[in-house]
Formats: C-alpha cells, sequence, structure tokens
C-alpha cells in the first residue's frame, strides 16, 4: 500500500464511523415510531402498582425515541412469578415489551430457583421508581392494635401468592417475631383484599407503604387501618410511631436474615425489559426513564398522588442489587427460606 493511500483510506474511515453513529441512534426512532410498547404489569388493575405505572406512562413515552404508545397489561398470577416467567420466555424480545415485577417474586427466585422459569440476572433493568416500605395492618375496629397483640391471638389476613409481599411479610412475622397471623390465599390482587378487609372477610393484610397512600388515603385519613409493623432498611416517619421490623428481632443471626430479606424492598418498583433485546433499545429506555423521573411535571403528578419520588434508582444500580442478590451466601439463602416458609 502506498504512503498516498493510506490517509485517503484512514479519511474514509473516519467518515464512515462519522455517518454510522447518528445511524443507530436514529434505528431507535425508526424502530420506535409509530409503535405500541406493552407494559406488562404482574398485578391486577386498582392497586398502587397501576397508579405508579399511569402516572410514568404519562412521561415515558415523551422521552423514548420515536415516541411510541405505551399501553399497560395486566398479569396477576402466582404472587407475580407468572409475569416474570413470561417476560423471559414468551414476551417479544425486540424492545416493544417493558414490565414491572413484584419485588417479592424476585426474592422467591432467590430462595426457589427450581420453581421459577427465568433468571433475574440476565433481565435487562431499566430502574425503580421507588424504594418500598411493608407495613401490615389492620382494621381498626377490629381487637387487633399491636404486634403484641397479634402474638396472643389468631388474626386472619388476605394474600394473594405465596410469592406476594402480602404472604411473605406474614411468614417472616409468625417464624421471627411469634405472631400468630393466618393468611388466606387466593385473592388476585390488592384491591380485591381491600374489599375484602371492608366486608370483613380477613381483619388485614401486609402491603406497600405507598401503595397505602396511592391507593387508599381515605383510610389513612380517617385512620380505619392500625400499622403493626414496618419492613424496611429504616423507620418512616410519616407511619408514625409504629416499630421497625429488624428491632424487634434479637437474634444476631435473625437480624442478617432480616437484612437479606430487605434487599427485594430496595430493588422496589422497577422496570425490566426480556432478556436478549437490543443494547441500544435498553440504553434508550433507560434514559427516557432517568428522564422522566427528572421531569418536574412528573414529580408534581406523582406527588399530587401520594408516590415517593425522591428515592428512584438507575439501572445499573437496579442490576448490581439483583446480581448481589443472587450470588448471596447459601447458609444465609437457607435460614431465609426457613423465615419465609409456612405450612
Amino acid at each position: 500500500m502506498t504512503s498516498r493511500l493510506i490517509p485517503i483510506l484512514c479519511a474514509t474511515a473516519a467518515i464512515a464511523v462519522a455517518a454510522a453513529a447518528p445511524v443507530r441512534a436514529d434505528s431507535v426512532a425508526d424502530f420506535y415510531k409509530g409503535r405500541q410498547i406493552d407494559y406488562n404489569l404482574a398485578t391486577s388493575a386498582g392497586g398502587s402498582w397501576d397508579v405508579y405505572l399511569r402516572v410514568l406512562s404519562n412521561y415515558l413515552g415523551k422521552y423514548i425515541p420515536g415516541n411510541p404508545k405505551i399501553v399497560i397489561q395486566y398479569m396477576p398470577g402466582a404472587g407475580g412469578v407468572k409475569a416474570l416467567n413470561y417476560m423471559y420466555n414468551a414476551a417479544p424480545k425486540d424492545g416493544s415489551y417493558i414490565g414491572t415485577p413484584l419485588a417479592t417474586a424476585l426474592l422467591y427466585a432467590v430462595l426457589n430457583p427450581d420453581k421459577v422459569k427465568f433468571l433475574a440476572p440476565k433481565f435487562n433493568w431499566i430502574g425503580s421508581m421507588a424504594r418500598i416500605q411493608d407495613v401490615i395492618s389492620v382494621w381498626a375496629k377490629g381487637p387487633i392494635r399491636t404486634i403484641e397483640d397479634a402474638r396472643k391471638q389468631e388474626v386472619k389476613v388476605g394474600a394473594t401468592g405465596r410469592s406476594s409481599n402480602s404472604f411473605l411479610d406474614i411468614a417472616m412475622a409468625n417464624n421471627l417475631l411469634g405472631t400468630k397471623f393466618k393468611p388466606v390465599l387466593g385473592y388476585k390482587g390488592g384491591a380485591e383484599i381491600d374489599l375484602a378487609i371492608e366486608r370483613g372477610e380477613v381483619q388485614g393484610r401486609a402491603n406497600t407503604w405507598d401503595g397505602w397512600a396511592a391507593a387508599k388515603p381515605q383510610w389513612l385519613t380517617d385512620r380505619k387501618i392500625v400499622h403493626l409493623v414496618q419492613l424496611g432498611s429504616s423507620k418512616l416517619a410519616e407511619i408514625g410511631d409504629v416499630p421497625l421490623f429488624g428491632d424487634l428481632v434479637k437474634d444476631p443471626k435473625d437480624k442478617q436474615v432480616v437484612d437479606f430479606l430487605s434487599v427485594g424492598l430496595a430493588v422496589g418498583r422497577s422496570i425490566y425489559m426480556p432478556p436478549g433485546t437490543p443494547p441500544e433499545r435498553v440504553a434508550a429506555l433507560r434514559q427516557a426513564f432517568e428522564k422522566s423521573m427528572k421531569d418536574p411535571a412528573y414529580v408534581k403528578e406523582a406527588k399530587s398522588r401520594t408516590l415517593s419520588t425522591g428515592d428512584w434508582k438507575s439501572g445499573a444500580e437496579i442490576q448490581a442489587v439483583i446480581d448481589r442478590t443472587f450470588n448471596s451466601p447459601p447458609d444465609i439463602v437457607a435460614r431465609a427460606k426457613a423465615a419465609l416458609t409456612l405450612p
């Protein structure tokens, strides 16, 4: 090759690279333009998860290149495992499907890998709208007023599947705190359990704190429910003088288990895409999510619905939490599994 050809070829290559860069970005817009994104939600309509997604969907499409329409599809079942199995094995992997799982279903997968059909670290994690603080609450007109009361007499509580927080929180309380909660399984979602509480079929349930605030704010205002214990890494002042689960546990090894189980709460209201989704579309969704979280209009609307806005996490942060959780020491996993098991 002559010395005269080298600069010509280098210049040609540079032009090709420069031309290719915007083409890749444009290809994302070309894909999403005029397209619908199906948003898979692992619960039924009407609960707090639905409220979060409906607010987010008003903004997310605006920041995705091509501005696709976002349509929520509900897929309750097996405490959230059904949706995760679907997203891993059957959902299109072209970027047209995103979803929000139940954090407890991810925890269930860590403890029972043989009972699920997905590998959580292989999903593409887009971010998390908010961390979760759980509470176990009961109807105020009933006889139960404190966690000590729940240690002395049986308390019927509503639950969906065995991988949902409505069951796992209760199991952990019975095993580590000595309570006598009796879960009544089979409800499709939180809205159905709330109706059962009003009808007197059950006395209460485990729920997310912002779930109560979003779906049943009047219950909080009118003090129709009493909160017995809160589950999370630290107390939330707005819940009031309600004990933190970890503070009630005395055994150091059990405290380790509580810390491990709180990881799912840190994952919170996350967003993910199926494995195998083109990387440039994953990157575009991550950017769109972060822009949505910072949008003043989103923050204003979310706050007007009493949704949490200041503790969202990026996709990289959620991916790190998922990877760490699914590589936990076997002894901690075994002890945690025992703490979440009920007959």
